[in-house]
């Protein structure tokens, strides 16, 4: 009887990944009170977002790439201390260029999580099993930033927006010890695993795990890679509004109180957590019926269409708690699919799969580094969010049209 340790793996790195984006989006809330007392103006503000998603995007494909040969014991160990440390350091922030700064090595840190979550999958994870892994493991995410509005706008309430980076900054050692007590970099090496879970595992895994070097000039060739990586980067234009300027857009435009916000702000996480969770198990439930290619295509084209429709929906109604409702629900539509991207990133990248979940992570996290800025300029230019928004509904109609060519059917066989 097959032991289940890989699934102990797959909760453990869901609730690592729960803390890693309390951290992260703690700032949306404490954003505000950041820009009020400093006096920063939407565009510096914006670039406050942005320094984050720099270090991160530069991040991903060497972490990735150390994952691959390392494995991801250590350095997930090492990467959730670090970035505990500079989640606190953000409360001494005393300039602009101080909190520009402190997020830019904040987010160098987290970038090491989810590539190297993705090389630790790619061994312990048989291909059948991967889309729902994934999914689980990105609803963590979703997890952690659904709560966070909730306990960042209390603490801020309570003492100000320094004490939200105090209060989430300690989060991160216990989880570092549970990782590094009970993780081991193959299946192998694990005590708890026993011989029949081993054959199981490497049973669904592709044959090529001894080799780890990247083959660059055949992974750069892919048309395969080339539109996934675009569909990262589309879909993210829409994403990054709500773990950014969401509650900045329903205080400022729909007119909400600071709390009213807040439990509107966590509704895109929430409503995440059950889109990859289900979109995992969607996936690769119509998978064994329909076969991969044609069950990651339909989920993710559908889903990236439906998010845009959601948004848009929820920009034009008048009443602002159901405008804040569908648009928080186009997160729903959007993390339906992203159990898939991860699983075909692994696909693509063969027995690299932490440079190909590096590569894929990186080209959203340039989206990052580009929009939040962007927005908070049109905000100061033009005055009106919908602008922004928009085209972020527009591009991410594009990713789904996009995606169809990211896991495309083999050819049938020909009869002779």
């Amino acid at each position: 009887m097959p032991t289940r340790v890989r699934y102990s793996i797959v909760a453990l790195a869901v609730a690592i990944n729960l803390i890693c984006y309390t951290d992260r989006s703690c700032i949306s809330i404490a954003g505000p009170g950041i820009q009020k007392e400093f006096g920063f103006s939407p565009t510096q503000m914006g670039l406050v977002y942005s320094i984050f998603s720099l270090s991160y995007f530069l991040g991903q494909t060497p972490w990735g790439l150390a994952a691959d040969r390392r494995g991801a014991r250590g350095l997930v160990t090492m990467a959730i201390v670090g970035w505990s440390i500079f989640t606190g350091m953000t409360a001494v922030a005393w300039s602009f260029a101080s909190l520009l700064a402190i997020r830019f090595v904040f987010g160098g840190l987290e970038a090491a999580l989810s590539p190297s979550i993705a090389a630790a999958f790619n061994r312990w994870i048989p291909v059948g099993e991967r889309s729902s892994a994934f999914g689980f493991f990105l609803g963590g995410g979703r997890l952690g930033a659904a709560i966070t509005p909730f306990l960042a706008a209390a603490a801020l309430s309570a003492y100000g927006w320094r004490s939200v980076f105090l209060l989430f900054g300690g989060f991160g050692v216990v989880a570092a010890v549970a990782w590094y007590l009970w993780f081991r970099n193959t299946p192998r090496e694990h005590p708890a695993v026993n011989g029949a879970e081993v054959q199981l595992i490497e049973a669904g895994l592709p044959a090529v795990q001894a080799k780890v070097k990247p083959d660059w000039p055949t992974l750069l060739r892919s048309g395969r890679l080339w539109c996934l990586l675009a569909v990262a980067f589309g879909c993210t234009f829409l994403w990054q509004f709500y773990i950014t300027w969401f509650p900045t857009y329903l205080m400022q435009e729909r007119r909400m109180s600071l709390g009213e916000s807040a439990r509107y702000a966590g509704l895109p996480f929430l409503f995440g957590v059950f889109g990859t969770w289900l979109g995992g198990l969607l996936t690769d439930a119509l998978a064994r019926r329909f076969g991969v290619p044609r069950a990651r295509t339909l989920i993710g084209t559908v889903s990236l269409a439906a998010g845009g429709l959601l948004l848009s929906a929820g920009v034009w109604c008048e009443e602002p708690r159901l405008a804040a409702v569908l648009m928080a629900s186009g997160a729903l539509g959007v993390d339906l699919f992203l159990g898939a991207a991860w699983a075909s990133a692994l696909d693509i990248g063969g027995a690299s799969g932490g440079a190909g979940g590096g590569l894929m992570n990186a080209s959203p996290n340039l989206s990052r580094v580009v929009f939040p800025a962007f927005h908070g300029w049109v905000v100061e230019t033009f005055h009106d969010w919908n602008v922004f928004l928009m085209v972020a509904v527009g591009i991410n109609w594009i990713a789904a049209v996009v995606w169809m060519w990211v896991n495309p059917r083999p050819p049938a066989p020909v009869r002779t």
